[in-house]
């Protein structure tokens, strides 16, 4: 398929290192920083919203809508990228049970000056749509981006970056046989899957889900995949087969950050200065050292992707008080 266009925003490859500090029964565990990526703090969400960028230009958009969580890291990256194009930016954002505090990504969603729209999570559908219809009537020409960069723009922003994660597989003189990360809204794992296959790679791309459970959340990942497929005349066998979603570490749900999750934050930050947040990549990490323990994963190439979320770390900080604990080596290698 031809490539899509997109805006570039940082332009550069993110680094890909070898962690020291942990060792699980003689794996070898390597870290993509996404994180480091050189746009807000970077992320996941930055490849995709590049390629979301592109497309609401070149069909003269004057107004970005799109919604998430109070703390969304998508909602914070299109904002920026809102701004430093400058485009109007309006949110659509679900109230939280908790009070709101002015910290993490919701500072950010103020300090680029975007639009919010508070609602009912059941109000969400029934809101962008109005939010739309008003928009017209106003005589602009509003741009909808499905909450978490969701879509084919999203998917193949992770086909791209399977292809990068190759190039440095080659520059390191290493082949993954497993890859782990935080697993959402799906087209970042649908991505990785594609370009799994497009390389016939035996790599097993593994997504450690931060709040959906697994039948929806495999659903949400094979139609990404399909309709990708649909859309780029490209085929994948087996799909299903080759979706490993897992559950496992959800706790409560979206935005559960229990103890062995903080501990694994705590750990990773003192002994490798690598920041993880309590929201998706604390989880997906603790959830893939678990994983490799319990299922007796041994002496494998394994590739960790931090997709990214500081900002949530650091409006979360206060949890980090109330657990103790010096975040010990023997938490992360019994």
């Amino acid at each position: 398929m031809k490539s899509l266009n997109k805006i570039n925003l940082f332009n550069s490859v993110t680094p890909m290192i070898k962690l020291e500090s942990i060792n699980i029964k003689s794996n070898k565990i390597y870290i993509k920083r996404e994180d480091l990526a050189g746009f807000v703090l970077g992320g996941n969400k930055l490849r995709k919203i590049e390629y979301f960028m592109y497309d609401a230009i070149s069909k003269e958009s004057d107004y970005i809508v799109t919604y998430g969580s109070y703390q969304s890291n998508h909602c914070a990256i299109t904002a920026a990228a809102c701004s430093k194009l400058g485009l109007k930016c309006l949110l659509i954002l679900t109230k939280p049970q908790k009070q709101i505090v002015y910290t993490g990504n919701y500072f950010l969603y103020n300090l680029f000056d975007a639009e919010i729209m508070w609602c009912e999570e059941y109000q969400v559908k029934d809101t962008i749509d109005g939010i739309l219809t008003k928009l017209t009537e106003n005589d602009h020409k509003p741009y909808f981006i499905e909450g978490g960069g969701h879509g084919n723009l999203g998917t193949y922003a992770y086909v791209k970056a399977y292809e990068e994660i190759k190039a440095q597989e080659a520059q390191m003189k290493v082949n993954f046989d497993y890859i782990f990360h935080a697993s959402g809204s799906g087209t970042t794992q649908a991505g990785l899957i594609i370009g799994n296959e497009n390389y016939k790679a035996n790599t097993k791309i593994l997504g450690i889900s931060i709040a959906r459970k697994q039948e929806r959340g495999s659903k949400v990942i094979e139609e990404s995949i399909l309709d990708y497929c649909h859309k780029f005349n490209i085929q994948v066998n087996n799909i299903k087969s080759k979706i490993h979603f897992i559950d496992d570490y959800v706790g409560k749900g979206y935005g559960d950050s229990y103890y062995e999750v903080l501990q694994t934050i705590k750990y990773v930050g003192k002994n490798e200065g690598i920041l993880l947040d309590p929201i998706y990549t604390g989880k997906a990490f603790y959830g893939m050292i678990d994983y490799i323990r319990r299922t007796n994963i041994k002496g494998k190439n394994i590739l960790f992707i931090h997709t990214g979320g500081i900002p949530i770390l650091l409006a979360n900080s206060e949890k980090f008080i109330e657990i103790g604990g010096d975040g010990s080596e023997s938490f992360i290698h019994q």
